[in-house]
């Protein structure tokens, strides 16, 4: 069933980490995501974030997609329980800045999350969103823990450092059923005493551990393509703000603002990577006056819109002056070896970026290039927009902007 939700625009920005936009301006559809391919990588459904936290949506599209190329089988991994235990660290770990939870983070940000508890697939975390596409319950629960920390039970620094409490909030806030919660006392405690990286057990519980689930990625010692777990793609790291490494660990590239042949370089490894089939993770800035009717972003805007940071999975690219091709496009497969090495010739352009996004499937004011997909062109990525400080209503203080590259980073597969 469909029903019509019309919302002002939601832009959320954090200081101490990226936010995501959220654009909720729109009529929402809430009986499935789109499953349709385009070309290589093997994508789970589209979903629709309702807070700014795209990077959770980009991190289990990463893994549905590198565990749906190994076994065929689509996994709906829950990000609100991710979201869960990153307000658990912030309330009770000393992570909260003021009265409000932090939406936004980073890629090492959500694997770190997934290393320390594990996975829970949305059908056993919240079963009445096991099949949304967007969850209500993310909104609801973010609204009232904000309260509970205002003027409610975590009002007070003590009440915050009542790892109890804080979990008992957390659990009442989400609406989590009883058989629920008890699993994850059984795992973790009621008070956290144990963490999947110190000894905790999940046998007969729904926690899933990242070891346990099998991705395809590439092995950088053989230079192939390898079976191995989710854990392997996250790499570990010797400290709390060391790197993740590892043989089959994935590791963040910032995007070059200097010069075109390092720009053009990046995206040689970036294509390479999406030649066999890697849901290469991008993070970029968002301005939503560069946005057409048809879902793309294909310049600067003349003048600054809502803005923020946004995290997606790439899925394909359009590229032109390819040697002996000409332009190959996207959403056509490339299966002639010969092409796609000569797409990687430092002298071929990339039009667009194709990507899968966490803003929904399904428009009634626009047309998409495909349900839940948008196309990035590199005359926006690369830049510059005016980035500005935000007035308290959101909207872009134009007298208080300096120029930026839209493209940030990406997140890429060892080995490339």
């Amino acid at each position: 069933m469909t029903s019509k939700l019309r919302l002002a625009a939601l832009l959320l920005l954090v200081t101490t980490a990226p936010g995501c936009v959220a654009e909720t301006d729109v009529e929402e559809d809430m009986s499935g995501a789109s499953t349709d391919a385009i070309t290589d990588v093997n994508h789970s459904a589209v979903k629709r974030q309702s807070i700014g936290n795209c990077w959770l949506y980009a991190t289990a599209s990463w893994a549905e997609s590198l565990h749906k190329s190994v076994a065929n089988e689509e996994l709906n991994m829950s990000e609100s329980y991710w979201n869960y235990w990153y307000w658990f660290e912030q309330i009770a770990n000393g992570g909260l800045s003021g009265s409000e939870i932090q939406t936004g983070g980073w890629y090492s940000t959500g694997v770190d999350l997934i290393s320390r508890y594990g996975v829970m697939m949305e059908a056993d975390f919240i079963p009445e969103e096991a099949n949304a596409e967007m969850s209500g319950r993310q909104k609801s629960a973010l609204d009232a823990i904000n309260l509970s920390l205002k003027s409610g039970a975590l009002s007070t620094a003590a009440a915050r450092k009542d790892r109890a409490l804080v979990r008992k909030e957390l659990n009442r806030v989400w609406g989590l059923q009883p058989a629920v919660v008890t699993q994850m006392d059984s795992v973790f405690g009621p008070k956290v005493t144990r963490t999947l990286d110190r000894w905790a057990s999940t046998k007969n519980t729904k926690v899933v551990r990242a070891r346990e689930i099998s991705v395809r990625t590439m092995d950088s010692t053989t230079k192939k393509m390898a079976t191995v777990t989710l854990a392997d793609a996250i790499g570990t790291k010797a400290s709390t703000y060391a790197a993740r490494t590892g043989r089959y660990a994935w590791q963040s590239i910032s995007y070059p603002s200097w010069d075109a042949t390092s720009r053009r370089a990046t995206l040689r490894r970036m294509q390479t990577a999406m030649h066999d089939q890697n849901p290469v993770i991008l993070s970029w800035f968002v301005d939503f006056n560069a946005l057409d009717a048809q879902g793309r972003f294909m310049a600067p805007p003349a003048t600054p819109g809502h803005q923020g940071g946004h995290m997606v999975v790439m899925e394909d690219y359009e590229i032109d002056n390819v040697p002996g091709f000409g332009t190959l496009k996207a959403g056509v497969k490339e299966t002639r070896p010969e092409a796609l090495t000569a797409a990687l010739d430092p002298a071929a352009t990339i039009k667009f970026l194709r990507i899968k996004n966490s803003w929904g499937s399904y428009r009634v004011d626009r047309q998409f290039v495909l349900p839940g997909y948008h196309d990035l062109y590199m005359a926006y990525l690369n830049g510059p927009v005016k980035q500005c400080r935000a007035k308290a209503d959101g909207s872009p203080d134009t007298s208080s902007c300096w120029d930026d590259t839209p493209l940030n980073d990406l997140v890429l597969p060892a080995g490339y």
